[in-house]
Order: structure tokens, then C-alpha cells, then sequence
């Protein structure tokens, strides 16, 4: 008998790593280049025994290896596509950095991307990486766990995810993250747009003045300006906007 209870909360455990540990690999602040693997798995597999106990909707361990390769994989979609969702929302942050070095005339100073993979733009470096710190400095990180928790309550262990769903609902998530960039780095693209057009009709008045070498530095002094005035609007807007998206796939408390 004590087996028996054994074995099934064992298998309770290694179930629920499936779904946590797959979204401990992509939640923003927990999956960055920075943070060792070792610890990712610690901080997953934590967290699986902590839920283990607690979660009564765990099926039991089925007779045939077909059902539980299946069991597996669907655990691993439903944590790919939570974790997912978090990190389509933080990369709003490297598409606005994007758009305004577009604007400034800094997209040519790539550095390593700090919090993704490859290279990013300087201007995306530093949104992303304040961004990220801003969510653990006002607890946002909890609610992306607590979204862990929460979601054996909707994807309900043992039944197989609409595939369809979880693209629908991602292409929105991706529209919405550009949505959000845009409105991020409108100030941004304003000013740009503006100081364009007067270049452009300086341009056409004066045909032998090299306007595109006169305007760099003014452009460049012009962008951080604005940036310096609106970055801490720029981050408290986004916290607000990446609580209020991860709160709708949340029960009220």
C-alpha cells in the first residue's frame, strides 16, 4: 500500500515538471541567458513538489506506454504555450527598443542580446533587462507562478490541448505585444517623424546641403531627450498592460 502511494506521487511529480519545469524555460526573469540551467531546473523542480501534494486532478499513471507518451507531450505543449505567452509579452519591450534605434539612428550598435538569444539593439537591451528587473521588484513574478498553478484549474492534466486554440491565442498575443510596442515608442517615432519632415523640406530648399550629416547629431540628442522624459512612463505603462494581460487567464483571488 505505501508503494502504491509512492509511486502515484511520484508520477504526480514528474507530471506536473513536465508542464512546469517546460515553462520555467521560457518565463521572463527565470529563463534568461544569465540564470544557469541548474537553477532554472531547481527553481522547476521546487515548485513541482510543492504542487504535488496540493493539486487533486492528477490522473493516475496509465497501463500503456502510448497513453502516458501522450500524457507527457501534452504537459509539455500546455507548459511551452504558458511559458510562451509571458515571453511574447516581454518582447514587446525589444520591439519598442528596436523602433526607437530605428528612429534615433542607433539600430547599427548591436550588442548581445542580454535577455534573449543573439543580438539586439542597445535601446532593446535596456528596456528588456529594467523591464525584467521591474517585475520582480513589484512581485509580478508571483503572478506568473501563481498563472502556473492556476492553470491545472483550465488545462485540465490528461486531456489533450486545442492545438488550434493555442495558435489562435498567440497570434493575438503577438498582435497585442506590436500593439504595445508601437504605443511604447509612438513619443519616440513623433519626434522622428517631425524632425524628418524638416529635414526633408530643408532638403528640398537647400539641394547642396549635406542634411543627412547635419541632422545625425541633432536626431541622436533629440531621441534621448525624449527617452530621458518618457521612460519612466514607458515602464509603468508596461507593467500595468503585462499585469493586466497575464490577469485575464487568472481566476479573481
Amino acid at each position: 500500500m505505501l508503494t502504491q502511494i509512492a509511486a502515484a506521487q511520484l508520477f504526480a511529480f514528474l507530471l506536473i515538471f513536465c508542464r512546469v519545469g517546460m515553462a520555467m524555460m521560457l518565463l521572463p526573469g527565470f529563463s534568461e541567458s544569465y540564470v544557469f540551467a541548474r537553477v532554472r531546473l531547481a527553481l522547476a523542480a521546487g515548485m513541482s513538489i510543492l504542487l504535488a501534494p496540493v493539486l487533486t486532478n492528477i490522473p493516475h499513471a496509465p497501463s500503456h506506454v502510448s497513453a502516458l507518451f501522450i500524457l507527457i507531450i501534452s504537459e509539455i505543449l500546455t507548459g511551452l504555450f504558458l511559458g510562451g505567452l509571458s515571453r511574447i509579452l516581454i518582447s514587446a519591450m525589444h520591439t519598442a527598443g528596436a523602433i526607437i534605434a530605428y528612429q534615433s539612428g542607433l539600430s547599427a550598435s548591436l550588442t548581445l542580446g542580454i535577455s534573449q538569444q543573439g543580438q539586439d539593439t542597445a535601446l532593446g537591451n535596456i528596456l528588456s533587462f529594467t523591464s525584467v528587473v521591474l517585475l520582480f521588484v513589484m512581485d509580478l513574478h508571483h503572478l506568473m507562478l501563481r498563472g502556473l498553478s492556476d492553470s491545472y484549474s483550465l488545462f485540465i492534466p490528461g486531456e489533450f490541448p486545442s492545438l488550434g486554440d493555442f495558435a489562435d491565442h498567440a497570434a493575438h498575443m503577438v498582435n497585442g505585444a506590436f500593439h504595445a510596442a508601437m504605443q511604447m515608442s509612438a513619443p519616440s517615432l513623433v519626434v522622428g517623424t517631425i524632425m524628418n519632415l524638416g529635414a526633408g523640406i530643408l532638403s528640398r530648399l537647400m539641394p547642396n546641403l549635406q542634411i543627412f550629416f547635419i541632422m545625425i547629431s541633432p536626431q541622436l540628442v533629440v531621441s534621448f531627450l525624449v527617452l530621458m522624459v518618457t521612460f519612466s512612463s514607458i515602464m509603468l505603462w508596461y507593467m500595468q498592460y503585462f499585469q493586466d494581460t497575464l490577469a485575464t487567464f487568472l481566476p479573481p483571488p
